[in-house]
C-alpha cells in the first residue's frame, strides 16, 4: 500500500471486526444471563471489581517505577511519538513509559479511567543505543494503533467471552495484525516492522543476522495438535505469521506460509474451549496470586532475583585482597553481573587504576564482550579516562574491535561520550575514524547525530 492509494479502513485486518461482532454478541449473552440472578450479579460486580483494583496497583506500580519520556526526559523519542499521534490523529498524545524488564521483549497499551498509557519494557528501549530506532518506532507506533483504534476500551465489553478459551483470542490476534499493519504504515518503514518482529523472536542482538525466509518456512513445517492448540490459545499471532502478512500487504511478496485446513481444526477448538474453561478458571486463580505477589512482594522478590557475586562486590569495594583469592580460587573473572558487566568494567567505571591493573594481571581480557554489547575497552573510551584508556590498550586493547549487535567500536563510544580529548587519544592509537558500524554509520555520523559538532570537525 501507497500513500497514493491510502485508505485506513485496509489496514484494518479482514477479520477483526467480525470477530469483534462474535464475541460481542457471546459476552452480552453472559452478562444478560448473569444479571437473571442475584448470585450472577455478585460475580459480574467482584471481578471487576478485582480487575479493577489489580490494574489499579499495575498502573500505580509503572507510575512510580518507570521513566516517563518528556520534552526534557528522551526528548527525540517524545517528538516521535508526538509526530506518529498527529498522522495517527490521535487527540491527545499518550503518557510514555520505560520499565525495567529484567531482558524481557515487550510492550503494551493500556488505559485507566480514560487516561491512555504505552509502556515499553527496557530490553526494547534499550536498540535507541544499539541505532536501532527505527524498530524500537514500530514498536511505539503498533501500541499507538491499539489506541487509534480503541481496543482498550473494547476490552471491558468481551470479558465475558475471554473465559472461553480460545474465543476472545481470535479477536486479539485480528487486533495484532491491523496494529501491525498500522505501525509499518504510518513509520514508513515495512522492514523495521519486520526486523522489530523479528527481535521478538530471537532478541535484541541477533535480529538482524536472522534469515527471514527461512524463519518464515519454519512454521510451515511445524505442524500437529500442540501447535495447532497453543495458537489458538494466543492473544498473539505467530510472529512469522504477522512478519508474512507484513510483506504480503505492501506487496513485497506473496505469502510463503501455507494455510492450514479448519475443518477438523473447529471441531477441535469447540472441544478444547469447553474442556479448557475448568483449566482457564484455575489459571486465572493463579495469575491472581502471582500478580498480587509482584505487587505487595515485590522488594522480596527482587531481593532473591537479583544478587551481586563476591568478585564484583569486592571490585566495587576496591578489596584488591579479597579479589585476587577469589580468582585463584577459581571465581570467573568474567563473569558477568545483572546489568551486563564484567568485574574490569566496574573497576574502570570506579577509575580505580589499581583494581584495574590487578585484574588485567590476573588475565581479564579488555577485548572481552559482553552480552550487553562493550568490552572494557569501549567502557573507558565512554566512561573511563586517558589513563585508564592508555592502561588498557598497552594491555591489549583493540581500538577497533567492532562489538557483534550494531557494530560500535571504542571510538563510537567515544564520541556519544561527548570528550573530545578521548576521541582525540584513540586517533593517536590507531583507532580507524573510517570503520561503519553495521548500520552504515561512521563515528563522525555519530558525532552528527549527537549535535557533537566539535568532534564532528575533528574528524573529519
Amino acid at each position: 500500500m501507497t500513500e497514493e492509494n491510502f485508505n485506513e479502513k485496509n489496514l484494518i485486518h479482514k477479520n477483526e471486526n467480525k470477530y469483534f461482532w462474535i464475541v460481542l454478541s457471546i459476552s452480552i449473552a453472559s452478562y444478560i444471563l448473569f444479571a437473571l440472578s442475584i448470585v450472577g450479579v455478585i460475580i459480574i460486580a467482584a471481578f471487576l471489581i478485582i480487575s479493577l483494583v489489580l490494574h489499579a496497583l499495575m498502573i500505580g506500580q509503572i507510575r512510580l517505577n518507570a521513566v516517563k519520556i518528556g520534552g526534557d526526559q528522551f526528548p527525540l523519542i517524545h517528538s516521535t511519538v508526538e509526530d506518529l499521534c498527529i498522522k495517527m490523529e490521535i487527540k491527545q498524545t499518550p503518557d510514555i513509559y520505560v520499565l525495567q524488564s529484567g531482558g524481557i521483549m515487550n510492550a503494551f497499551a493500556t488505559r485507566f479511567f480514560g487516561r491512555n498509557m504505552v509502556v515499553v519494557y527496557s530490553g526494547i528501549f534499550d536498540l535507541i543505543e544499539q541505532n536501532a530506532e527505527e524498530e524500537v518506532q514500530f514498536v511505539l507506533a503498533h501500541e499507538l494503533a491499539h489506541i487509534k483504534r480503541n481496543h482498550l476500551g473494547k476490552m471491558m465489553f468481551i470479558l465475558p467471552s475471554m473465559w472461553i478459551p480460545g474465543l476472545a483470542e481470535m479477536y486479539l490476534r485480528a487486533c495484532e495484525y491491523t496494529c501491525d499493519r498500522y505501525a509499518a504504515f504510518y513509520t514508513g518503514n515495512p522492514t523495521a516492522a519486520k526486523n522489530g518482529l523479528t527481535m521478538l523472536a530471537i532478541g535484541k542482538v541477533l535480529f538482524r543476522r536472522v534469515n527471514q525466509t527461512e524463519y518464515l518456512d519454519q512454521i510451515n513445517k511445524e505442524k500437529g495438535f500442540v501447535v495447532w492448540l497453543a495458537e489458538i490459545l494466543s492473544t498473539h499471532p505467530p510472529l512469522p505469521k504477522r512478519i508474512n502478512e507484513i510483506s504480503v500487504f505492501f506487496g513485497e511478496t506473496t505469502s510463503v506460509i501455507i494455510p492450514s485446513k479448519k475443518t477438523r481444526g473447529l471441531i477441535a477448538f469447540v472441544t478444547a474451549s469447553f474442556m479448557l474453561t475448568g483449566l482457564a478458571m484455575v489459571g486465572g486463580l493463579t495469575i491472581y496470586n502471582e500478580v498480587n505477589t509482584a505487587f505487595y512482594s515485590e522488594e522480596e522478590y527482587y531481593d532473591e532475583a537479583i544478587e551481586v557475586s563476591p568478585l564484583i562486590e569486592a571490585v566495587i569495594n576496591g578489596n584488591t585482597k579479597k579479589v585476587e583469592s577469589l580468582i585463584e580460587s577459581g571465581e570467573d573473572i568474567r563473569q558477568l553481573d545483572y546489568n551486563g558487566y564484567t568485574a574490569l568494567d566496574w573497576a574502570v567505571m570506579d577509575d580505580n587504576a589499581q583494581m584495574v591493573q590487578l585484574l588485567l594481571d590476573l588475565n581479564a581480557d579488555p577485548n572481552f564482550e559482553s552480552d550487553y554489547g562493550m568490552t572494557p575497552f569501549m567502557t573507558a573510551a565512554e566512561r573511563g579516562n586517558a589513563s585508564m584508556i592508555n592502561m588498557l590498550y598497552n594491555a591489549g586493547g583493540d581500538p577497533n574491535y567492532q562489538e557483534m549487535s550494531a557494530g560500535y567500536t571504542a571510538m563510537t563510544h567515544a564520541v556519544f561520550s561527548g570528550e573530545i580529548d578521548k576521541v582525540k587519544l584513540l586517533i593517536e592509537l590507531g583507532a580507524d575514524i573510517e570503520i561503519k558500524d553495521y548500520s552504515g554509520m561512521t563515528a563522525r555520523m555519530h558525532a552528527l547525530q549527537t549535535g557533537e559538532q566539535e568532534i564532528a570537525d575533528l574528524l573529519k
